[in-house]
């Protein structure tokens, strides 16, 4: 653009100063092929194209002494980079043809073409300075992206060891009533219980009695508690990433993308399936890789296990038609994932072309039920 703007004022310029001192019918004819010599400079920017049509400008000079006045906007694309030698046909020209020009044209001439390379210093200059602002923006707002995405990480990452901190909190807490008040009031059941068979007073009977109750009842409020919190405490990430790391038959992979971890149930079923998943592997497979994939979708949550291993066609065949009669004979562990992925009414579908590969999907409508 800044090359743009100084061409058309050195081509002003240099046309107004041409006009003002010829009075020539044909003097369009070098306002045209100057004209035209720049917009094909702007459409080609191969320096060699630029430097071979400032040499035929400055032939076309040298016959004719006139359109040396136009020379300075054609060598305006050539200088300060290694074609600016061209510059220096100009003088060349001028004392060529010094006795043919006034010393205005002279003036003009070496003017215009101190001013074409002031301009072309500024535009380069200019253009540096925002080539340089574009990277520097480039590289900033990379950096910007980089730390966010990292900030973000450390956030999640805390967040992760913020909740597992709690989990383990709230699982050591649940053990110690267990463990103490739990039994300190087994103890006074059994303690109540004894006293009734000894006590004869029936004032005395009944004031046990509501009283054994009263304990009994919160002895259960207590269980109740301590399985809800243990129950919370269960982390559906760590349960599997223990089971991954456990097993060492092959190279296996992991992925976990659930934000919003589900219910108790789905958890037990999904740490269940996976864990038979990887002992089929063990016990019936060839493969040399498998992978794991939990995934949270809107409405679903969904299982993929794969492996790589290979079955013969008998096998397929035989394994085809199991699930399609649903009759899995001895084969327990397909007969509880069918079973357990059923009961939550979701679907599960088997693969054999690129090794085995179970596809489980659960409905979250189901699963909050």
């Amino acid at each position: 653009m800044y090359e743009i703007i100084d061409k058309i004022l050195l081509f002003l310029g240099c046309t107004a100063f041409y006009l003002f001192r010829t009075d020539s019918n044909l003097a369009i004819i070098p306002i045209l092929i100057t004209l035209a010599l720049g917009c094909f400079f702007i459409y080609f920017e191969d320096g060699r194209v630029r430097l071979v049509g400032s040499l035929l400008f400055a032939a076309i000079c040298f016959f004719q002494p006139e359109y040396i006045v136009f020379l300075p906007f054609v060598l305006y694309d050539v200088l300060l980079n290694r074609n600016q030698w061209v510059v220096a046909t100009l003088p060349i020209l001028l004392l060529v043809h010094m006795p043919e020009y006034s010393s205005a044209t002279v003036l003009v001439s070496v003017g215009f073409t101190t001013a074409a390379y002031i301009l072309r210093f500024k535009t380069d200059r200019l253009n540096k300075l925002q080539m340089d602002y574009y990277e520097l923006r480039d590289v900033s707002t990379h950096i910007s992206l980089e730390l966010e995405a990292k900030n973000k990480d450390l956030l999640a990452n805390q967040d992760a060891q913020i909740n597992l901190a709690t989990l383990n909190e709230r699982n050591r807490i649940s053990k110690e009533i267990h463990d103490n008040i739990g039994h300190l009031l087994s103890r006074s059941l059994l303690q109540i219980g004894a006293m009734l068979i000894i006590a004869k007073e029936e004032p005395i009977r009944d004031g046990l009695s509501s009283l054994k109750e009263s304990i009994s009842q919160g002895m259960d409020q207590i269980r109740n508690s301590i399985h809800h919190m243990y129950d919370e405490s269960i982390d559906l990430y760590q349960q599997l990433d223990r089971l991954v790391k456990d097993f060492t038959a092959c190279h296996i992979s992991y992925e976990y993308d659930i934000k919003n971890p589900p219910p108790l149930p789905i958890k037990h079923s999904l740490i269940a399936i996976v864990k038979e998943s990887l002992a089929n592997v063990m016990r019936h497979s060839n493969a040399t890789r498998v992978s794991i994939l939990l995934r949270e979708h809107p409405a679903i949550y969904q299982l993929i296990i794969q492996d790589n291993g290979t079955l013969s066609k008998q096998q397929q065949k035989s394994l085809t038609e199991m699930i399609e009669r649903q009759d899995f004979g001895s084969s327990m562990g397909l007969r509880n994932i069918f079973e357990r992925v059923k009961g939550f009414d979701g679907n599960i579908n088997l693969s054999f072309d690129q090794g085995f590969k179970l596809f489980i999907t659960i409905p979250k409508t189901t699963a909050n039920n």
